[in-house]
């Protein structure tokens, strides 16, 4: 297969994109496909690599007023198009992979077309990245403005994007994206590994982390007054790896501390050396993409503390409460710092799952998928579970000014339904419920527990495709589950991304419905599945019936239902699969103890 990677910086291993290109070609090329990468550089060394075997497009560069200033601090160029270099790389390939969506990216775009060739284009820059730094952090508006500049300009171009991380997917559909969104790690080079090293920590002093540009959004800061405020400040010994535009500034702040930061810049032998002789690591971002420099800290052992930050993908890493600390919170770092320091029992044993963890993703399953779909370029990628703004719009005014009150009224009032536990709710984000299946209306009920959050409840593509009452259904949240297997796993993404995104999905695991049944069924294992691939909790509920009291016994023969919600019951292992398993048993034990109840 001949794939040609187009992306402005090339072969500096100064962020995430960069090093993902270089990685992708790297072992693209290891794997016996023809690689070709369109980047900025000298036009007249353009020609095969002698050692990586690249073939080499080279453009200059483009000198863009305000933006290159600030893209020169972040050492990072904009590469002028030029059509002739970009047909001459295109001509011929199986597939073009653009990384970003500057000039070049969509010149390339337009050469593809016009040549013939299939498109995939990579989501690696995140607008909040570029929020912070031209410093409207604190307007949120303006990174959602980004977001719809980017898709206007660029990205609704393509049929499939590439997201390196589950999270920038979800914000993605968030904002309206509407093509097939390939989640792919950019992965961690087998290199990164829990060896030791003769210089493991037997001096006393205590080595902290941090991998990443020294910028506004990275948060080293936050490390820093997180060693201050330590118990064990006067032996901790910060190392920042990294460079970047706030180095002067991140310096002053260090001079305070007992062992002043040591900052450096280190190739992937170095660094490996330097995470294996380190007891913690911290990703203090506020903004991320991936975090792949956290991936590779903890697939070497080390235990990740991380910022919990809404707008960071890192925080999906975090397998115990004990690995999160409150955004830009000095004092909540100290507090996780100082615990990890003090249990080195506990911190060897989390070193030990967490490199297992980081197994997952190893640069080779990265390089599989990313074949398999350039192989699959050719194909429709639109989503049809993403809606747009006016059909979002329309469907929350419909659900909370129409549907709901009068739901609410013929429930509550007239057939005397009881909901039971609903401070289990409280503070719930993305979480996935489960309930029997006993009457019409029990999606109804699970529904009002939530008001006034709009749920997403699966369903049978018959009871959304017809006119009336599928549109209704529609409406309220309902979405068709597809019948084929590729379907299906299509479904799965999509329901993910809308769990990591703070949502509530709904499921009945017995799948059948079977009025007034009194006992629980076999369940299917397809929700447990996605809650333990999201990593969401489960929220165990149950229907049961009591017979009707007072006058409602007069109006009403047939029993009243009791809506009981039990515990959420939290991600309970990395392992998906085992996870999977011991979530589907407490579910199974919770539910029917709240059946009995009655």
């Amino acid at each position: 297969m001949v794939v040609v990677l187009v992306v402005d910086t090339f072969n500096t291993n100064n962020n995430g994109t960069t090093i993902s290109a270089m990685r992708f070609s790297e072992e693209l090329a290891k794997r016996g496909h023809k690689v070709r990468i369109v980047c900025c550089g000298d036009p007249d060394k353009s020609g095969t690599h002698p050692e990586t075997g690249l073939e080499m497009f080279y453009v200059p560069e483009l000198k863009v007023p305000v933006a290159s200033r600030f893209a020169h601090k972040q050492h990072t160029l904009f590469a002028r198009p030029v059509k002739a270099t970009l047909e001459k790389a295109i001509e011929g390939a199986d597939a073009v992979h653009i990384y970003q969506p500057w000039p070049l990216g969509s010149a390339a775009q337009r050469a593809a077309r016009r040549l013939g060739v299939p498109c995939i284009a990579g989501f690696h820059v995140q607008p909040e990245n570029i929020t912070y730094n031209i410093g409207l952090s604190w307007f949120p508006p303006a990174a959602h403005f980004i977001y719809y500049l980017l898709y206007l300009f660029f990205y609704r171009r393509f049929s499939h994007i590439h997201c390196p991380s589950k999270f920038i997917a979800a914000q993605l559909r968030a904002h309206g994206y509407k093509a097939h969104l390939h989640v792919i790690s950019n992965g961690v080079h087998p290199d990164f590994s829990p060896r030791k090293t003769e210089s493991d920590n037997d001096d006393g002093v205590y080595r902290i982390l941090m991998v990443g540009r020294l910028s506004p959004e990275k948060r080293q800061d936050v490390l820093i007054k997180a060693a201050w405020l330590s118990r064990f400040s006067d032996r901790i010994q910060l190392y920042f790896a990294g460079q970047g535009p706030w180095e002067r500034k991140l310096h002053r702040m260090g001079k305070k501390l007992a062992r002043p930061p040591v900052f450096g810049y280190y190739d992937r032998e170095s660094l490996i050396s330097l995470i294996r002789s380190c007891h913690l690591y911290v990703h203090a971002s506020d903004i991320e993409i991936e975090g792949i420099s956290c991936i590779e800290a903890f697939s070497c052992g080390l235990v990740p503390v991380i910022s919990d930050s809404r707008k960071s993908a890192t925080a999906q890493f975090a397998l115990r409460p004990e690995n999160l600390f409150k955004a830009g919170s000095g004092a909540s770092l100290a507090q996780r710092i100082d615990y990890w320091l003090e249990n080195e029992d506990r911190r060897r044993a989390a070193g030990e799952t967490y490199a297992s963890y980081g197994r997952e993703y190893d640069i080779a399953y990265s390089i599989s998928k990313i074949e398999r779909v350039y192989a699959s370029l050719n194909t429709e990628g639109k989503s049809e579970y993403c809606h747009g703004r006016i059909f979002r719009l329309f469907s929350r005014l419909f659900y909370t000014l129409i549907a709901a009150p009068i739901l609410f009224f013929w429930t509550r009032v007239v057939l005397g339904v009881k909901i039971k536990g609903a401070k289990n709710l409280r503070g719930l984000r993305g979480a996935l419920t489960l309930c029997n299946h006993v009457h019409t209306l029990d999606c109804t009920l699970v529904g009002l527990a939530f008001f006034p959050r709009k749920l997403v409840f699966p369903t049978l593509p018959s009871n959304i495709n017809s006119l009336w009452p599928g549109q209704v259904v529609r409406l309220l949240g309902g979405v068709a589950v597809p019948q084929s297997v590729k379907g299906l796993k299509h479904f799965f993404e999509e329901m993910e991304l809308l769990l990591i995104k703070g949502r509530v999905i709904h499921f009945f695991p017995e799948g059948e419905l079977i009025p007034y049944d009194t006992e629980l069924r076999d369940f299917k294992r397809g929700a447990f599945h996605l809650a333990a691939q999201a990593r969401v909790p489960l929220i165990p509920m149950s229907i049961s019936f009591c017979k009707p009291r007072g006058l409602r016994k007069l109006i009403r023969k047939k029993p009243v239902m009791v809506l009981r919600i039990g515990k959420p019951i939290k991600p309970a292992s990395p392992d998906r699969k085992f996870d999977t398993i011991i979530r589907m048993t407490a579910a199974r034990k919770q539910m029917h103890k709240l059946i009995k109840l009655s």
